[in-house]
């Protein structure tokens, strides 16, 4: 199953096999009924000797294990025990797994009873299960501990995953039982994500899993196995025979910032700033914000409330799976004082929905997700976000907030923030750019975005009458719910989104520009229209927003473009076996921009992927996903189309 498809797994059905969970489809149990924790702990702890690496590598900033075949968990459970109770050890342990056939909840929650000295973590794993999306999963499990569960066919999987790995647990059902998974393409991507001194650990001595894994560059040994098993296999990547697969154009590198200090500045105070405040106060980062309001969300994302909710279009389009992703991560991230989960409906016309409806149906998605009803598609999982809760609430992840209007930037010793006159504001180490349209402005000097503006207006209304919503309600335009009483409604209207000339895009003042009829026009012929018209005005919000050629927002590195034209200039005459050096980024500098009408939904997954990626952690997006926000792709398309 392929990571990129818009699909869900089917739990495994699982039984009950001398008291411990039995697969029937592999005709075997899911670990050794002597005792699972003491054969994780012979295997794959000390077979890749944990503890006592994690004791040698104290000061690293983290350390990363890699496993196929997450079953119960349990690997994963018993690993963090022996982390909890490590006394040195690396800053972070991210573990990573795959899953081609996900227990249930229910059954995961059964096995875990076995095992009562996990419980701790068992609970927090169960806190965030459920979710069977094809894919990657990322999942905060405590300050120190990740785990990114990557749900379908592992070779594929790990195709698609960007890290580096310190150890590997190889734990599929024997090859002799699930063939398709000890395959070649599983051992290269293994040999791709690994770097000399990478080991791994297997119950598995089978001949079929010593050659593979010896032929992309692992030096193995066979060990005394657990129990009654005569042997094991523990080996080491040794980087000789190197399998990995050659990038002819390597236009999108994800690079680790290189800095002295945990120490990081964003420029701009929207949703994008605040959620990369957050990301990077929560790794450990000295945050400082620069913006030119002395508040938080005041420009683009100034509405007050704006919706969350994913974005459903055809099967395999690349918006579609980036949305599902970040608002699946947006709904763990805002809590539930700040995002209200009353659900969204959208109204549609049978004749001028048909084929929507029809693509809809055929995804045979989750009803939590998306349903269709008789004239409406409704996301009952989805909601608004109160942005003035929000603004008070993560307040707290910014350590200095700098009210100042920035003119320029540039690059003397660390990066350095000017005024209109030429002075110096702010000095930085580590520079991310996040003030929406004025992005391409200040990064102008070194590389040029898809961006463009779109100029919106939303309107807060008190009716005499409540309109009884008791969910968000969209029809091209929506109204939001904020508070309703059985005599009077108060609710936000919007949005308005009008093409914005390059000439106006620093304008700031909208004070003569009323778009309200506008967004009362969506709903003329509804049931709401004599209460909404007959509305008060109580307050209006008028902004530009950000936005791209594609819809996508631009999140990564900044590119060397003058270096980039120059290497890539003849990329139109596809020669597709000619290759390229990797695009250059400038050191230190990333971008946020570009979120449009989503910023939302999209923002807390695009700042937890850029803290990663800053810090050289494996990235929680697939790589096919991480080329289609990344800053360059614009200038690569333009190259490639000639």
């Amino acid at each position: 199953m392929n990571p990129l498809e818009l699909k869900f797994l089917k739990p495994a059905v699982i039984t009950a096999k001398k008291g411990q969970p039995f697969a029937e489809k592999f005709d075997d149990v899911y670990f050794n009924d002597l005792n699972g924790l003491d054969e994780t702990k012979h295997v794959f702890i000390n077979g890749n000797k944990l503890l006592e690496r994690w004791q040698n590598n104290h000061q690293q900033a983290y350390f990363c294990i890699a496993e196929t075949g997450f079953g119960s968990g349990l690997n994963f459970l018993a690993t963090c025990l022996a982390w909890q109770n490590c006394q040195s050890k690396p800053q972070h342990l991210h573990f990573i797994s795959t899953e081609l056939h996900p227990m249930s909840q229910h059954d995961l929650e059964s096995a875990h009873r076995l095992f009562p000295e996990v419980s701790q973590f068992s609970q927090k794993l169960l806190a965030h299960y459920g979710s069977f999306r094809c894919g990657t999963h990322q999942f905060q499990i405590d300050n120190q501990i990740t785990l990114t569960l990557l749900l379908g066919d592992a070779a594929a999987c790990l195709k698609q995953l960007v890290a580096k790995v310190d150890a590997w647990y190889l734990d599929g059902f024997a090859p002799s039982r699930n063939p398709e998974m000890w395959s070649e393409n599983l051992f290269k991507a293994m040999a791709r994500l690994s770097e000399a001194g990478t080991t791994l650990a297997t119950y598995s001595a089978a001949s079929v899993v010593r050659k593979g894994l010896a032929e992309v560059g692992f030096s193995l040994e066979k060990p005394t196995g657990f129990g009654p098993k005569r042997h094991m296999l523990i080996g080491t990547y040794n980087a000789v025979n190197d399998n990995t697969v050659i990038n002819h154009q390597p236009w999108h590198p994800s690079p680790q910032a290189k800095i002295k200090q945990k120490k990081v500045t964003i420029l701009g105070g929207g949703i994008a700033g605040l959620c990369l405040a957050r990301s990077f106060s929560l790794a450990g980062f000295h945050t400082s914000i620069v913006d030119q309001n002395t508040q938080a969300l005041k420009q683009a994302s100034g509405n007050g409330y704006a919706m969350v909710m994913p974005l459903i279009t055809a099967q395999k389009s690349p918006e579609a799976l980036f949305y599902l992703r970040a608002f699946e991560h947006a709904k763990t991230s805002y809590s539930t004082a700040v995002f209200q989960e009353i659900g969204v409906a959208e109204l549609f016309n049978q004749q001028q929905a048909g084929r929507r409806i029809e693509n809809i149906n055929k995804l045979a998605l989750s009803a939590q997700l998306i349903e269709v009803t008789e004239n409406t598609i409704n996301y009952p999982n989805s909601g608004y976000v109160d942005g003035q809760a929000l603004a008070v609430d993560w307040l707290k992840y910014v350590d200095d907030w700098i009210t100042a209007e920035v003119s320029e930037i540039d690059h003397s010793d660390g990066w350095n923030l000017k005024d209109k006159n030429q002075l110096s504001i702010h000095s930085c180490e580590l520079l991310i750019i996040a003030a929406g349209i004025y992005s391409q402005a200040l990064i102008k000097p070194h590389q040029e975005f898809g961006l463009t503006a779109k100029l919106g207006q939303t309107n807060q209304l008190l009716t005499n009458k409540s309109l009884n919503l008791s969910h968000v309600m969209l029809n091209q335009g929506y109204i939001i719910p904020i508070n309703q009483t059985d005599q009077s409604g108060h609710y936000l209207l919007g949005a308005t989104f009008d093409h914005v000339a390059a000439a106006n895009w620093q304008q700031t003042e909208f004070n003569e520009i009323d778009h309200l009829s506008r967004n009362l026009a969506h709903w003329h012929n509804t049931e709401y229209a004599d209460e909404l018209n007959a509305g008060q005005l109580i307050k209006q919000h008028t902004a530009i927003r950000a936005t791209t050629q594609d819809h996508l927002p631009i999140c990564g590195p900044v590119i060397n473009q003058k270096q980039f034209n120059i290497d890539y200039q003849d990329l139109h005459h596809g020669r597709h076996w000619q290759s390229y050096p990797s695009a250059e980024p400038i050191e230190n500098l990333y971008v946020l921009a570009g979120l449009g009408s989503r910023g939302f939904t999209s923002a807390p997954l695009l700042a937890d992927y850029l803290m990663s990626m800053i810090s050289g952690q494996p990235l929680p997006l697939e790589a096919d996903l991480c080329k289609i926000i990344h800053p360059n792709r614009f200038n690569f398309r333009k190259l490639k189309k000639g």
